[in-house]
Parts: structure tokens; C-alpha cells; sequence
């Protein structure tokens, strides 16, 4: 296994009861645990089918099934719109980082950070959020999806109430799509308008559309984020800024 630096590396494996307690689990299988705990970094080309790849796409689709249900029932007077933003935001990566760490995860996850290309917050944050889905695909393999469903339960369940009342800022791309569903039954639209800076320091324009309207622009360091904050001021009923339409730069 390669070398990782304190603050990521693996903790030795007599010390995973420790994080067992924390989970409120306790696997049978070791070997799942680790495994769940592994980025493909921390393992050879040979033996990355032992890394948490494949542990974390089915913990994902389990945590959707348990949320979906969750929200269904908690939420009855929900329109689809509305169940859909607030899933969407239950299990981004911004919320099940925030469980991960919360857990005490990121000193237990096993990877090569000299051989990324980057390790930064944003890496630790994702590191986290997939490491949390593999484990529960771990634990579905190794007690059964009722302890799954447990799990997700103690862990994740208790935080939509605090997503939900937060929604529109964390998630205003979900909150636009509801309002504009709910008032013009169209999917908001949204097209990348400008780019502007060098290579190393690009600034986007986006802006949002219902049909051919133009309601909103917003500005940022990504797309993503451009998006976002035109959403956001979208929600607000600010005016579009004025940009005029350029052709996006190779």
C-alpha cells in the first residue's frame, strides 16, 4: 500500500474498532471495511477491484432508495419538484462530506495523495462523501440491507430537515426548478454567455432561461458556480447583468 501523509493516511487496522463504534457497527468482514475505507490510489492497477469503487455505487443508489422513501412519506404534500430538489441536495457531495467528516471518516480513508494530480479541501470533501456511500454498501454486504437502511437512518436521515430549511441557498438550482415548474410548468435553462481572464484565472457568465426568457446571469470562477449564483439571483428577481452573448473560448 503506498505511503499516505498523516492527516489522510490509513490508521492500522486494530485501530478500525475505534471507528467501528463511531459508525455504531460492527463488520464481520474486516476486508469490507477496508475496502470501503480504500481509494483506488492506495492499490495497485492489478488490485484496484479492491479499492471502494464499486462499494460506493451501490451505497449510493441504497442511500437514494432509503431517502426517496424517507422523503416520500415525511414530506406528503410535496409536489415531485420539490421531493426532487430536496433529494438532489440530501445526498450531494456537500451534505454527505459534511456526515463523513462529522463521522470522524477522513483519518480512517486510505489513498496515495502524492499521486494526485490535486489534494485540496474540495478533494477531502469528495473523499469523504465516497467514502461514506461505499461504507454503506459495505455494510448491505456484510449485515444485510435492514442494517443498511439503519445506518442510513442514524446518519443521514436526521440532517433533511436542516437541508430543507436551507434549500434555497444551498441548493438554488433546485429551488428555481421548483418555483419555475410550479408557475410556468417549463425546466429552467441555463447557457454559458461569456468567459472572460487568462487560462489560470477564467471568469464565466451564465445565464438562466425560462423558454427563450432571460431571467437571470451570474458570474464565477466555474460554470458550475456561475450557474448557481444565476440561479440564486433568479430566486432573487434581480435583472439579468448586461452581457452581450460571446461564443465560448476552446
Amino acid at each position: 500500500m503506498s505511503a499516505t501523509p498523516p492527516d489522510t493516511g490509513a490508521e492500522p487496522e486494530g485501530d478500525l474498532g475505534h471507528l467501528e463504534q463511531a459508525l455504531g457497527v460492527r463488520f464481520r468482514d474486516r476486508a469490507l471495511l477496508v475496502r470501503a475505507l480504500t481509494h483506488h490510489s492506495a492499490r495497485s492497477e492489478a488490485a484496484r477491484r479492491e479499492s471502494y469503487d464499486t462499494l460506493e455505487f451501490l451505497g449510493d443508489a441504497l442511500i437514494g432508495a432509503v431517502v426517496v422513501e424517507h422523503l416520500f412519506h415525511a414530506y406528503p404534500h410535496a409536489d415531485e419538484g420539490e421531493l426532487t430538489a430536496l433529494k438532489s441536495e440530501v445526498v450531494s457531495r456537500r451534505v454527505l462530506a459534511h456526515i463523513g467528516h462529522a463521522l470522524g471518516l477522513m483519518p480512517f480513508i486510505r489513498v496515495d495523495v502524492a499521486s494526485l494530480r490535486t489534494f485540496n479541501e474540495r478533494s477531502r470533501d469528495s473523499l469523504c462523501a465516497d467514502v461514506l456511500e461505499a461504507l454503506v454498501g459495505a455494510i448491505h454486504l456484510d449485515a444485510g440491507r435492514e442494517a443498511a437502511a439503519n445506518f442510513i437512518a442514524r446518519t443521514i436521515l436526521p440532517i433533511i430537515p436542516q437541508v430543507k430549511a436551507t434549500l434555497g441557498e444551498n441548493n438554488p438550482k433546485g429551488a428555481l426548478q421548483q418555483h419555475i415548474l410550479r408557475q410556468m410548468g417549463l425546466l429552467p435553462r441555463y447557457e454559458l454567455l461569456a468567459e472572460s481572464g487568462e487560462s489560470n484565472d477564467r471568469r464565466y457568465t451564465v445565464g438562466v432561461f425560462a423558454g427563450e426568457r432571460l431571467l437571470a446571469t451570474g458570474r464565477g470562477t466555474s460554470i458550475k458556480e456561475a450557474g448557481r449564483e444565476a440561479a440564486r439571483a433568479a430566486l432573487r428577481g434581480e435583472p439579468p447583468l448586461d452581457t452581450p452573448r460571446e461564443a465560448p473560448r476552446p
